[in-house]
């Protein structure tokens, strides 16, 4: 009885497949071996690199099959292995003087750069006068209370007293303002030791006061060249080593520290106004001259306070450290 067709086929099968991993995986093995790709180098002396594929996986399939390969096979295999091998051995020898002289470049690069003195930011920081700040939470609050009464009150009323009032009568008030702050500025110069600084601001003083009508006209610099001295009762406490405690934003007047806080205080105590008898001027008159004066000053810095806050990041932290650099200068000039 004959076989079905369909199992000579199924016989024929495993002889058909083994025929064709005979005839294939050598060819395969040579398609391989013989494709070895050259180290390429970018125009920046980088190298990309196409390792030759390796043979071991190809003699493992090999033993599997237990094939024996003719002589002819091993000699070209063994012939065309140590080609790559010898080009593998040339680009590697490549990559390792390129990635020296890389290297070599990138040292150059970095030794060509000034390194960054690790002590100059330090020193840099420790020059920068500093105020504690315990109280910043306050401060800030204070702080944007004076700025939007600036913005909504005091510019806004400036800016029309600017219209009405003509610039050669502020000026008239600012030097009567200035004369009333003459004693003030007589005794801190004294306190400080500025002996020939008081001399001449009470020259001024008594000058001003008289030859300029109350003030009004500032004659003594312009008749005897004796400019103002300016000294306050805060300067005079720094003159003498006492610290500034820490940073207060005070309504109205501004930035200012417990060491000058106290010194608004000694400085308005030596104010001749303080000394006006009560009948003679109320308390809302006194107010109304403070605002009058103010008002005044402001008159010549309209502008300044908005160009302060768009150069700065953080207007608080920069008013902060403006007040703190200028009081110090303040403090170094009291003391030469």
């Amino acid at each position: 009885m004959k076989r079905p067709r369909k199992e000579k086929i199924m016989k024929l099968v495993p002889v058909f497949t083994l025929t064709s991993i005979l005839l294939l995986c050598p060819a395969s093995l040579w398609a391989d071996t013989s494709s070895t790709n050259v180290a390429t180098l970018s125009s920046q002396g980088r190298e990309t690199l196409a390792v030759p594929q390796d043979l071991s996986d190809a003699k493992e399939v090999f033993q599997k099959l237990s094939i024996v390969k003719p002589p002819d096979a091993v000699t070209k295999q063994g012939a065309m292995s140590a080609e790559p091998l010898d080009r593998q051995a040339r680009n590697e020898e490549t990559i390792i003087a390129l990635t020296k002289q890389d290297v070599t470049e990138d040292t150059k690069t970095r030794e060509d750069v000034p390194a960054e003195s690790p002590g100059v930011s330090d020193e840099i920081e420790e020059a920068a006068p500093s105020i504690p700040d315990p109280i910043a939470p306050v401060n800030k609050v204070m702080f944007h209370f004076n700025d939007k009464l600036y913005f909504w009150g005091l510019k806004p009323a400036t800016q029309v007293y600017s219209h009405i009032i003509p610039e050669e009568f502020r000026i008239a008030f600012s030097n009567a303002y200035d004369n009333l702050w003459a004693p003030s500025r007589v005794v801190n110069n004294l306190f400080q030791l500025r002996l020939k600084a008081a001399g001449n601001e009470l020259i001024r003083f008594l000058f001003n006061s008289v030859a300029g009508i109350g003030g009004l006209g500032d004659v003594a610099n312009e008749a005897l060249g004796i400019k103002k001295q300016q000294a306050d009762f805060g300067q005079t406490l720094g003159h003498y080593g006492i610290g500034h405690g820490f940073y207060l934003v005070l309504p109205v007047f501004g930035p200012s520290s417990v060491r000058d806080g106290i010194g608004i205080v000694g400085d308005r105590l030596m104010h001749p106004l303080t000394y006006v008898p009560s009948s003679d001027l109320t308390f809302g008159e006194q107010v109304a001259i403070s605002t009058h004066e103010k008002v005044n000053d402001t008159s010549f810095k309209i502008g300044d306070y908005e160009s302060f806050k768009e150069a700065a990041i953080d207007p608080y932290v920069s008013m902060r450290d403006a007040f703190m650099q200028n009081r110090q200068k303040k403090v170094d000039e009291s003391k030469n």
